[in-house]
């Protein structure tokens, strides 16, 4: 069983650790999110990132 996923009002866990001019909405849900992501990639919620993942792989990733 899947741990359903917290409202979309509140932040991932790399919006709570990067300073406030850092943030920015998730491009997919529009989350609260680390504006420029890890490895400054797509800005993606953690969520939102693994589905992409799971789809996609992590090889593929936008420039």
């Amino acid at each position: 069983m899947t741990t359903p996923l917290p409202p979309v009002t509140e932040p991932d866990a790399s919006a709570r650790t990067c300073p406030g001019d850092e943030r920015g909405p998730c491009a997919a849900c529009r989350r609260p999110t680390h504006k420029y992501g890890r490895g400054a990639h797509s800005p993606l919620c953690e969520y939102c990132d693994a589905k992409a993942v799971q789809r996609w792989g992590r090889a593929l990733r936008a420039g």
